[in-house]
């Protein structure tokens, strides 16, 4: 019985560090993309004010007034564009994001450490530990935003690069000794 309960709760915990993984890294990529979102709107303002006033200075000096039409045009596209800015906050989505994604990796580090402790605990001891990590994901789920299915599907495919053999981190970490696979 107890190997049994051993295997399925090592089964529970792996599934729930994965999901770990996965929503720690839709995070980052829901950062990316507002962070690109955030930087081709500043861009579009700036050139839709540059040409506004640039139509409307070129009408009244040059004297033609088609000149002004696309002034005026410009001008209601950077109006539309201001107003889009105002209904959402993408410095406080980044940033909510951001906090999520970074106490997701402190949730993904405790649940290496119980995978690693694992076969030195006892049974009690393993749910104790799932309970209190479960909680905390529990917390930063109610505190922090929620990723979307876009930045899942993005981070399923991304999730290769969390990936070493023991031979690459030991390399990365310039482990001397000789580790085999």
């Amino acid at each position: 019985m107890k190997d049994t309960t051993t295997r399925k709760l090592m089964r529970q915990i792996m599934d729930a560090a994965g999901n770990v993984v996965y929503t720690y890294d839709a995070h980052w990529i829901i950062v990316n993309r507002l962070k690109n979102r955030q930087i081709c709107i500043k861009i579009a303002q700036i050139v839709l004010t540059a040409l506004s006033t640039g139509g409307f200075l070129a009408s009244i000096i040059a004297g033609i007034p088609w000149l002004s039409w696309i002034g005026g045009l410009t001008s209601a596209i950077a109006l539309a564009l201001n107003l889009y800015s105002l209904n959402f906050n993408l410095p406080e989505e980044i940033k909510n994001h951001t906090e999520a994604a970074n106490a997701l990796w402190d949730v993904r580090e405790a649940y290496r450490d119980l995978i690693t402790d694992y076969e030195d605990m006892t049974n009690d001891q393993i749910r104790e530990k799932r309970n209190d990590i479960t909680r905390e994901i529990s917390r930063i789920n109610k505190e922090y935003p929620g990723t979307d299915e876009r930045a899942f599907i993005k981070a399923q495919k991304n999730i290769q690069n969390y990936m070493f053999s023991e031979k690459e981190a030991a390399k990365i970490l310039n482990f001397e000794e000789d580790v085999t696979n």
